[in-house]
């Protein structure tokens, strides 16, 4: 049986890690610069904003951009290049022609969502403005999936998000100092901005790259959303998490404590900045490794990947648990409520880096329908969690439903991935 290599996992790890750090580093910038000028309420509603937005187009892509990242890069390794243009064009038609319907639905019906799902009526006008960002931001996330499927995985990096949130910061910067920031609208127009700068280098240089290609293949769509939905569910599960978490947390407490969980996350987020951007680099060849059956090669990789994610992340972790309000006193004074809240939110993903990239070895395995039952799971302990906790402690009771939902999930998908796909992540194979 083929050897599945990994011995060059940790070198093209350290250059998408650098990527990831590009795009944490403008990411965290654009928060920084709206809660330092706007305070937590600002920080807070763009927050919400943000997360509707992403959970929005989550549901737009139904999956299909790990749909694409699995098939292109099988067919690619089996050199059927007309296979592989056929699953993008079919997918990209799809998305672009979905993208537009849901963002004028939502537009059409803005008041009515900020009011009676959002509980945040002023939001109205914001979400008007970032909700049409639904249709170059799956484009973008289609053309960066194509991109990684086809080898090109630093390039695929650079314009999911990297880009786009750079020039927003820089612009948001630029009206701070020139003094017409005076709306937190100016964020909401400049994201939507960037997220269509990113979306056209995307497509751009997947023009480019796939020019030899033979020509596509026409494929249906339906078997391909229809194979895509698991990794839907699996996707909304974790998005909910946060977006509900969120929202629930606006509708019990002043959108100034928002504000302080949506700091929280940000430390969270770098703190798994590593696992993703290793999981940038064994997507395409843990399915390329199912196609030939090693599966110990896919168990090597994931505890490799395990060992240098938990290296890399430790600094941050200690300071976290050690300091949080240091942290989150960089938004600013009035973030330093939220200390509690980073430290619980700290504990779950630990939990979830030390797992493995559990997620990912099943989606690319073919065993997404395993994804349906931990996602559910997450869910519900989510929703019990969060109605329980938030009324009586907010941030800290946020942070408490999330970290029970991603502890609940990584338990239940590490004995999937041990009990019935066979792979022992955490013990080397016998000689």
């Amino acid at each position: 049986m083929p050897h599945f290599a990994a011995n060059r996992l940790g070198g093209q790890s350290v250059l998408a890690f650098g990527l990831k750090l590009w795009g944490a580093v403008a990411s965290f910038g654009l928060n920084w610069l709206i809660a330092r000028h706007f305070g937590p309420a600002g920080s807070g509603e763009f927050g919400i904003a943000l997360t509707t937005l992403t959970i929005t187009s989550y549901c737009v892509l139904a999956g299909l951009d790990t749909i694409v990242v699995r098939s292109v890069a099988g067919d690619l390794a089996e050199h059927k290049t007309g296979d592989a243009r056929g699953v993008v064009k079919t997918v990209a038609t799809a998305v672009a022609i979905a993208g537009p319907l849901v963002a004028a639905t939502l537009y059409v019906f803005r008041q009515p969502l900020a009011t009676h799902i959002l509980h945040q009526p002023e939001m109205a006008t914001m979400l008007g403005i970032m909700i049409w960002a639904v249709v170059p931001l799956t484009l973008q996330r289609i053309a960066s999936a194509a991109l990684r499927a086809s080898g090109n995985v630093m390039l695929s990096q650079v314009i999911d998000g990297p880009a786009g949130t750079t020039l927003a910061a820089v612009g948001l910067a630029v009206g701070i100092a020139a003094g017409v920031a005076q709306s937190i609208l100016l964020p909401a127009g400049l994201y939507l901005t960037g997220v269509l700068a990113g979306s056209a280098i995307g497509w751009l240089a997947f023009r480019r790259i796939s020019h030899g290609w033979a020509a596509p293949v026409p494929l249906a769509v339906v078997p391909l959303i229809v194979a895509g939905l698991p990794i839907l569910l699996s996707n909304l599960s974790q998005l909910f998490t946060e977006w509900y978490t969120t929202v629930s947390l606006g509708a019990h407490w002043p959108v100034e404590v928002v504000g302080q969980y949506r700091a929280a996350w940000q430390f969270v987020m770098l703190a798994g900045l590593v696992q993703l951007a290793m999981e940038v680099i064994i997507g395409p060849r843990i399915a390329a490794a199912a196609r030939i059956g090693d599966t110990d090669g896919i168990a090597r990789t994931a505890r490799r990947m395990v060992g240098l994610v938990l290296v890399l992340a430790a600094p941050l972790f200690i300071v976290i648990f050690a300091a949080p309000g240091f942290l989150l006193g960089i938004f600013g004074p009035r973030f330093v409520g939220g200390a509690l809240a980073l430290q619980i939110l700290g504990v779950g993903q630990l939990v979830r880096l030390a797992s493995g990239p559990l997620g990912v070895i099943l989606v690319m395995t073919g065993n997404q329908r395993w994804v349906l039952v931990y996602a559910g799971s997450a869910v519900v302990l989510c929703v019990g969690f969060a109605l329980w906790l938030i009324p009586l402690y907010g941030a800290a009771g946020a942070a408490a439903a999330t970290a029970a939902a991603i502890i609940g999930r990584n338990l239940i998908a590490i004995a999937v991935v041990h009990f019935v796909l066979r792979i022992n992540l955490f013990r080397k194979p016998a000689a």
